[in-house]
């Protein structure tokens, strides 16, 4: 099995530094929903959780904006 430094030396010398993980968690399972598919939204809420990072989480960013479309 990979160590969490081996994945992120791995991807170091493959992908763009801003796409490197900051983060690698194993697990046993994905969280999934009936139909089968992987529940991205739970996962994303136990890692802010196992890995503390709540106040992290509150910082809006573009890509966490919400829009909304007004047409008169």
């Amino acid at each position: 099995m990979l160590s969490e430094q081996e994945i992120k030396d791995f991807c170091k010398g493959k992908i763009a530094h801003y796409k490197t993980p900051q983060y690698v968690m194993f697990v046993n399972d994905f969280p999934m929903g009936v139909t089968g598919k992987i529940l991205k939204f739970r996962m994303r809420e136990d890692s802010i959780r196992i890995l503390g990072l709540q106040e992290e989480d509150k910082i809006e960013t573009a890509g966490s904006k919400k829009c909304s479309f007004h047409f008169s």
